[in-house]
């Protein structure tokens, strides 16, 4: 069964509610990724911030990224999708919401998170392993 924990980035950063939104940049530039998880003590998610937040909430409304912190700029609450979930689904809910990256939550905490890009490498991996099988079978038939 084609599920999204089987295609999952495991690798999650995650920040506090009053980290600043220049810290966060600052490890997102590092550590080349898109988007972290902001947590609550316990670990829990709060919210989730994109570039794309940062861009729209931060840059453009000319705040001074030093000051500004997770929690006023954090998309919340965190919407995600179970491990377990099909890739078809998840891949038709994202559309629908209109989601770059979608957190993957099992009991209340995020356990990695799934991307378009993500997607669309497996979807182009499930398709060439098609496209292979049927020439396979069809060479067989015009040899045999």
């Amino acid at each position: 069964m084609d599920i999204v924990k089987d295609i999952m980035v495991k690798k999650i950063t995650a920040f506090g509610p009053d980290s600043s939104v220049n810290k966060i940049a600052k490890v997102m530039g590092v550590r080349d990724i898109g988007a972290v998880i902001i947590v609550g003590r316990n670990k829990k998610p709060l919210g989730i911030i994109t570039e794309r937040d940062m861009v729209k909430r931060v840059i453009a409304k000319n705040l001074n990224p030093r000051k500004t912190k997770a929690k006023d700029i954090m998309t919340s609450p965190v919407q995600g999708i179970h491990p377990d979930a099909n890739i078809y689904y998840t891949s038709k809910m994202m559309q629908q919401k209109g989601f770059k990256r979608y957190p993957v939550v099992k009991n209340n905490k995020v356990v990695g998170f799934i991307s378009q890009s993500t997607l669309i490498d497996y979807f182009t991996k499930q398709r060439k392993k098609f496209v292979l099988k049927y020439l396979s079978k069809k060479l067989r038939k015009e040899y045999l």
